[in-house]
């Protein structure tokens, strides 16, 4: 399959455009690093000439990258480039990059309204970037409505590369107080390595009409059990599923049903890196114990026990 990939040469891009070259596809780049600009439309639509489908990863990736103008300028009228082009090609499906900062309670916006956060939390972003994905999100439901083309839009959290997990650890150990200041990010994040995979999923399953999809890995990045730092770092934040966390303590503060259902996606990498059957899947055997609750005397959250 012929495949598009627009921000190829990105932190995210990267690696989702290497693992679709290494999966068998035809993958053609398109990243303004190499002079393509998606703010150009018959640039766009060259490119996609004879694609079987598009995956649009071209963006200003955070509200510090850009003035807030050029911000809805390359993420949003962008994607509107990305879609005519998808149209004119004729292409079968688009993946189309949305973020969890569509949501609005990422980087100290706002607290969730509950925990899990799932697909179905209120989209409340006021900020270029996160108000951007908002629009482009609503731009692809629109596109699908009319031309009937599926689009898929995953909602990453922060994305790690696999040698993340090391260095915030040597952080945390020099400077404990980073894990929750100047934000805490509810642990969440998901590996390059299972993003590449959920967007390889959306290329091949069976799909019709429009879908929202968060990924995060299945455990939090934390120094104690989820409901502890909740507790403590977001108090007054309602947990609609408690038996979650009875069973699996350090399970993600993020649902990712929706892209279970969607894609049959499931995240194969945790917090140390590990495939999920090592025991850490969720729900599973965390082969651990449970860290005791946090002490209102002690500044820092409790000590995580040790991964097996």
């Amino acid at each position: 399959m012929r495949v598009l990939v627009t921000g190829d040469r990105g932190k995210v891009g990267v690696p989702v455009a290497g693992y679709l070259r290494r999966a068998g596809y035809e993958v053609i780049g398109f990243d303004l690093a190499d002079g393509a600009d998606v703010l150009d439309l018959a640039a766009v639509s060259r490119a996609a000439r004879g694609c079987a489908a598009i995956v649009h990863l071209a963006a200003l990736a955070h509200d510090t990258a850009g003035r807030p103008e050029q911000i809805m300028a390359v993420n949003v009228l962008g994607t509107w480039h990305v879609l005519l082009a998808a149209e004119a090609a004729g292409v079968s499906r688009v993946i189309c990059f949305s973020s969890a900062q569509a949501l609005g309670i990422a980087e100290g916006e706002q607290l969730p309204d509950y925990f899990p956060v799932d697909d179905d939390h209120p989209r409340r972003a006021m900020r270029p970037y996160g108000l951007s994905k908002v629009l482009v999100e609503d731009l692809c439901a629109g596109f699908t409505a009319r031309t009937g083309i599926p689009t898929v839009c995953p909602r990453p959290v922060a994305v790690w590369a696999e040698t993340k997990h090391s260095s915030v650890e040597a952080q945390w150990r020099d400077r404990p107080s980073t894990e929750w200041e100047p934000f805490w990010e509810y642990g969440a994040f998901v590996d390059a390595r299972d993003v590449a995979a959920a967007v390889d999923l959306g290329l091949i399953v069976p799909l019709s009409g429009h879908h929202r999809v968060l990924l995060c890995a299945d455990d939090i990045a934390g120094t104690g059990p989820s409901l502890d730092l909740a507790a403590r770092l977001a108090p007054g934040v309602p947990v609609t599923d408690p038996e979650r966390y009875l069973a699996h303590p350090y399970a993600a503060l993020f649902d990712c049903r929706a892209a279970a259902t969607a894609l049959g996606w499931k995240p194969a990498y945790g917090w140390a890196g590990h495939e999920t059957n090592s025991g850490r899947g969720s729900g599973g055997d965390t082969g651990r114990d449970a860290a005791g609750a946090v002490s209102a005397a002690d500044p820092r959250p409790p000590a995580r026990p040790p991964t097996p």
